[in-house]
């Protein structure tokens, strides 16, 4: 659990989308990523994860929040791919480890974003800033939106005293 706790750096993730392109946590830029791992198949998700998508869209993303949505059980993609269209989680960076990735991990005996991240259940939210340090993490959603909206409040504050 070392390698996820608060403030320290996030391990990276290297993700494919839909079509097969990689989108590592890495390479997202913003100064707010919340990174959820969910599962269409967990009826917990089916009605957290439009909640979450809700929040985002009336508040966060004119923030320039991004959603880095891990689908955590690659069984059926085609369902995952589903939800996605049918539910419009279009502005989310939505992403998956394909199992060459998985495999790779193995034979090399690293630990899997699920031990890196201790993903022990769905959907898992973390937050993490620009430099990609966890601010916080295993939030519902709601403690999420106060977590953020404490940030942004705090970094729009911050940025007005810098230019007076």
């Amino acid at each position: 659990l070392m390698s996820n706790l608060i403030g320290e750096q996030a391990a990276n993730l290297e993700m494919v989308d839909a079509k097969g392109k990689s989108i590592p946590l890495y390479n997202i830029s913003s100064d707010y990523i919340v990174v959820c791992f969910w599962d269409p198949e967990c009826s917990h998700c089916r009605v957290q994860v439009p909640r979450l998508d809700s929040m985002y869209n009336a508040k966060w993303k004119k923030e320039g929040v991004k959603i880095y949505g891990v689908l955590t059980e690659t069984k059926d993609k085609e369902q995952w791919e589903k939800f996605i269209q049918e539910n419009n989680r279009n502005g989310w960076i939505n992403v998956y480890e394909t199992d060459a990735q998985k495999k790779i991990l193995e034979e090399a005996k690293r630990p899997s974003y699920k031990q890196l991240y201790d993903v022990i259940q769905t959907p898992t939210l973390y937050l993490l800033d620009k430099d990609k340090k966890i601010i916080a993490k295993k939030l519902t959603m709601e403690q999420m939106n106060d977590v953020l909206q404490v940030k942004i409040n705090n970094s729009n504050t911050s940025g007005k005293s810098a230019r007076k």
